[in-house]
């Protein structure tokens, strides 16, 4: 584990690998792959509040971001437990959209008694603002009550529901540049 990342990133990341192993245990519902490479890509609008000036180590977070728009090789898990992918769950909601341009790192999908359940964990070139504002609209935009959330220029967070569908999200700027985004949800 990298050694400059911050209590509050271990703590997202160990949430999200114990709801990952939870799903492990489950029935496995299979893996969706991602969008083809040749689809055209979407323009990214501009979301979130405007970001103060970076701190030092963010800066030099920013200068490890291949210039090219890809997810630096290095940011992917170089091991995958059983049973967990590095793709978009076949169960994960459809009315909660894939950040544009981010790329799954690892995902499971479960059924657990009768309930729907889907993490996954996705890499992005962008600020967690920029992430926060993009799914704050969209999940609205898509009839998802926001229940609780937080945005600062280095992590953020949102608990949304809709219907009998529960989300959690977890935005933190990775150490290696760019966010990592963290999606459970349970239907």
């Amino acid at each position: 584990m990298d050694r400059s990342r911050t209590l509050t990133q271990q703590f997202f990341a160990m949430a999200f690998a114990i709801a990952l192993v939870g799903l492990t245990a489950a029935c496995d519902s299979g893996t969706q792959e991602p969008d083809a490479p040749d689809a055209p890509e979407a323009a990214v609008p501009e979301y979130g509040a405007p970001e103060a000036a970076p701190e030092p180590e963010v800066a030099e977070m920013a200068r490890e971001t291949p210039t090219d728009g890809s997810i630096a090789a290095d940011r992917f898990p170089m091991e995958l437990l059983d049973g967990i992918t590095a793709a978009v769950p076949d169960n994960f909601p459809g009315d909660i959209p894939i950040y544009p341009g981010a790329e799954p790192a690892q995902g499971k999908g479960a059924e657990v008694e009768g309930s729907q359940n889907a993490g996954v964990q996705l890499l992005s070139n962008d600020s967690p603002a920029l992430i926060f504002g993009f799914y704050e609209d969209r999940l609205k935009a898509n009839g998802w009550q926001i229940d609780e959330s937080r945005n600062d220029p280095m992590t953020g967070m949102i608990n949304a529901s809709k219907d009998s569908c529960k989300a959690s999200m977890f935005f933190t700027a990775s150490p290696k540049g760019g966010t990592d985004i963290f999606i459970v949800t349970q239907c």
